[in-house]
């Protein structure tokens, strides 16, 4: 057994996971294509849409065979590309580790509720249309929507808390519910007589802002769920096969990620009208369903909330895998650094419960803290892809199992150079797609602060030692006989790289 495949002690995973329980878990984020591409169409026309979410999906896509190095580097690390971001920088700054890890945790933490209340809404809509009553919490005025949000947020929290197994039983259900409307979408609508080339528009134009200007704020906000096929990083030590399983998930999810973010939207983009999908940026898929399968707008409902229930337990697994790798190597309280019984983090993930609660019941719209969680992702990406690049400078010479050709340092800079624009002028233009403004930039520079507070706190209180600004290099290992090869030979992969 090599290196990366071995992690000691209380804090282990189990290795139960293969590649395809990987890829399971990244079909959540085709499941936010129906939340996400509906009011890029309603707003921008069929093809601006497509033509955005295929780039974001490029980029995703690269981005994930970056990580895929780093997964195959550092395969004992619990948390995913944030510990690489960690790794990457800790020979410059230690703040990075903890201002990674908490833009990603807040970034997937805060999506819960909304997730919730999509479902809340749908059930409503479908099942309770009578069910309108209200109250007040003080803050923010609750309804059916909300209960139901809050339901679901308790069913996710303890499926994971029981063990892995049981999450991945309840993402192969959602995950074959979820395929159905991806395939029906993708296929159906050019067979059916009722597509039409007259659907899909051009309309840059309509926000009144530059297009460029539109063009990125609208990629800031559709990254929030493209990218987000990189959670299969978070479980690398889970996987049987650490190197062979997470190379093929991580690529896998990438290509899928890039087939559906073009086939869906161009297919349901040419069945129905922008001023339809407009009026209701949602809900329009259920029509649309229905003229496909006759009757079937139930069954396109169950398959929708199949999808954000996917979504809310690859979340919450994802999550409390961050915040537990943050604390067990020093970045943030100790105390989310214990597995339970069943080896999962419990407590880390019971705090993203009770943060969405609190969302839910106070809050009430939690639509109003996304660009706060937008803004926290796309730190954690630039840090990560940064600091491949350092670590490729700073330890040319170490173990990397799988290892991309040289150009890929170049495409990592380039990556992380798109994605700083993406940032700044998505923090800059939130009224061109309507989610939040400087209330919410503001939430998201103060969560990033409560990273290094607890970093501080960590350090000083519970490790009762002086604050480590940087961490001295590390001297790199060889690749060659002194280092024990990985457990396979099919594991130690070069990629476009001349020897």
């Amino acid at each position: 057994m090599s290196t990366h495949d071995s992690i000691a002690g209380d804090h282990a995973y189990q290795k139960t996971l293969r590649w395809w329980d990987g890829f399971t878990i990244s079909l959540s984020i085709p499941a936010a294509l129906f939340i996400v591409i509906g009011y890029a169409m309603g707003s921008l026309g069929a093809w601006t849409a497509i033509a955005l979410a295929f780039a974001v999906a490029v980029i995703a896509c690269l981005q994930n065979y970056v990580y895929s190095e780093m997964a195959g580097m550092f395969g004992d690390k619990v948390g995913g590309i944030s510990m690489y971001a960690n790794q990457g920088w800790r020979t410059r700054t230690t703040l990075a580790g903890p201002v990674a890890t908490f833009g990603y945790w807040f970034s997937w933490s805060s999506s819960l509720a909304i997730y919730g209340l999509q479902i809340g809404t749908l059930v409503q809509a479908e099942w309770f249309p009578d069910q309108i009553w209200t109250f007040s919490t003080g803050l923010a005025e609750i309804g059916f929507p909300h209960i139901v949000a809050l339901a679901v947020l308790v069913l996710g929290w303890g499926l994971n808390v029981l063990g892995m197994r049981p999450a991945m039983s309840i993402m192969y259900v959602t995950g074959v519910l979820i395929l159905i409307p991806i395939a029906v979408f993708a296929a159906a609508p050019f067979f059916s007589g009722e597509w039409s080339l007259a659907n899909l528009h051009w309309n840059l134009s309509a926000s009144g802002f530059p297009a460029w200007q539109t063009v990125l704020a609208w990629m800031f906000v559709m990254a929030w769920s493209v990218y987000g096929i990189e959670a299969v990083a978070s479980f690398v030590p889970e996987f049987r096969d650490t190197i062979r399983d997470s190379r093929i998930a991580l690529r896998l999810a990438g290509f899928f990620v890039l087939a559906v973010y073009f086939m869906v939207p161009l297919g349901v983009g040419g069945l129905v009208q922008q001023e339809e999908i407009a009026e209701n940026p949602v809900t329009f898929y259920l029509q649309a369903f229905d003229r496909l399968i006759p009757g079937s707008d139930w069954l396109m409902t169950i398959c929708l909330i199949a999808g954000l229930m996917l979504m809310m337990v690859m979340t919450t697994a994802a999550g409390g895998r961050v915040l537990h790798g943050s604390a067990l190597e020093g970045l943030t309280i100790r105390q989310l650094g214990e597995l339970n019984k069943a080896k999962v983090p419990a407590r880390a993930m019971s705090l993203d419960l009770l943060v969405n609660v609190v969302l839910i019941v106070f809050v009430g719209d939690a639509l109003a803290v996304i660009v706060a969680g937008i803004m926290g992702y796309l730190i954690c990406h630039i840090l990560s892809l940064t600091g491949f690049i350092n670590l490729r400078r700073d330890q040319p010479d170490a173990e990397r199992p799988i290892r991309l050709g040289r150009q890929w340092v170049y495409i990592a800079g380039f990556l992380a150079a798109l994605d700083t624009v993406i940032l700044l002028v998505g923090i800059a233009s939130t009224e061109i797609t309507g989610y939040g403004g400087i209330k919410e930039v503001i939430i998201g520079i103060l969560v990033l602060s409560l990273s290094i507070v607890l970093y501080v706190y960590r350090q000083l209180k519970q490790e009762k030692q002086p604050i480590t600004w940087r961490h001295p290099a590390l001297n790199s290992t060889p690749a060659a006989a002194d280092t024990p090869e990985a457990p396979h030979g099919e594991d130690r992969v070069t990629i476009g790289e001349k020897e």
